[in-house]
């Protein structure tokens, strides 16, 4: 099997190759293993090389997607399977609505038409995002829940949901689309995105930095660790496609937190210093796109096993520090 990841050089697209290349197989049409011979990482500077003794020979492409030429080396031959990361995020796509919807809405659609040209019907996996619910909302969230997004970003993430149903439908391509809730915890350097400013609450306090987290106290929301996010996408990616409805989105169920949940996991992992440096000041931008999220986040899908959320922080937390000795030097 061919396989493309977009958005492979973020810490989700890194998780994912990691865990594919362990792997080495996806489903096939029939549900029988094939094995991955070829992969394409692609995202805007070239991923790095995942470095894994595999038999899969893996190609780093660095360019906008958004640009033909990019796009149609990434492309050819057409993929057997794409897993369609690659994405502008919230506030991106609040201060540059052009810019996000060409990336957020024209390029999968762009994606969807090469599967329908191509004639091949690869399956394609979508990260969508709990963003594409919002305003009033009921205490739980199921994948039925109407969709009535507040930012320009969940807008187009519910967009592409009803894209991939629509070439779905018409046998073009077999889509899938897992929503996330916020993902934690984002390694490397800070960044302005609201589901990394979250990410800080648990990050920094770890890496012995004091944290000021734009949220109140008792602000509420639904996290997922990385490593269930790219085992879930794998298996979103397996399911036939009569696991599926007319929609073909799932919610992936979030732990709903507080920063008091995550300062009792911090002082647990790393003691009552790391617990201390989280601390809460809170930002009412932030806090109004928090607000507009589902704060508890399940699916109704009758998978087997079921789709589930991590079983308490102190699991995410051990997801990241797994992951950050792992990326260590030497």
């Amino acid at each position: 099997m061919r396989v493309l990841i977009t958005g492979a050089g973020g810490f989700i697209g890194r998780a994912l190759t990691e865990a594919l290349i362990a792997r080495g197989w996806l489903a096939g049409p029939g549900g029988e293993a094939r094995p991955v011979t070829e992969l394409i990482l692609a995202d805007r500077y070239a991923p790095p090389d995942p470095g894994a003794p595999s038999p899969i020979v893996t190609r780093q492409l660095g360019g906008d997607l958004t640009d033909p030429a990019t796009f149609e080396a990434a492309l050819s031959p057409p993929p057997d399977a794409i897993f369609h990361l690659a994405a502008t995020l919230t506030l991106e796509a609040e201060q540059d609505p052009v810019r996000g919807w060409e990336i957020n809405v024209e390029l999968p659609r762009r994606l969807l038409e090469a599967g329908r040209v191509a004639g091949n019907c690869p399956r394609l996996v979508y990260a969508s995002s709990i963003a594409a619910f919002g305003g009033d909302l009921p205490s739980q969230v199921s994948d039925a829940q109407a969709q009535t997004p507040t930012t320009s970003y969940g807008t187009a993430k519910a967009i592409v949901e009803l894209l991939i149903n629509d070439y779905a439908r018409k046998g073009h391509v077999d889509g899938r689309a897992l929503r996330l809730p916020i993902v934690l915890t984002r390694p490397g350097a800070p960044a302005p995105a609201v589901s990394d400013r979250v990410a800080a609450m648990a990050r920094e306090p770890l890496r012995g930095r004091a944290v000021a987290a734009p949220l109140g106290e008792e602000d509420r929301f639904p996290v997922v660790s990385v490593g269930r996010v790219a085992a879930n996408l794998l298996r979103m990616h397996d399911l036939p496609a009569s696991a599926f409805g007319i929609s073909r989105a799932a919610n992936q169920p979030g732990l709903t937190v507080c920063a008091a949940d995550i300062r009792a996991a911090l002082a647990r992992a790393a003691g009552p210093d790391a617990a201390a440096r989280l601390t809460c000041a809170p930002d009412p931008d932030v806090r109004a796109v928090v607000a507009g999220w589902p704060r508890d986040f399940v699916t109704g899908l009758d998978f087997d096993p079921p789709l589930a959320p991590d079983p308490d922080f102190d699991a995410v937390i051990a997801d990241f520090l797994t992951r950050e000795a792992r990326a260590a030097p030497g």
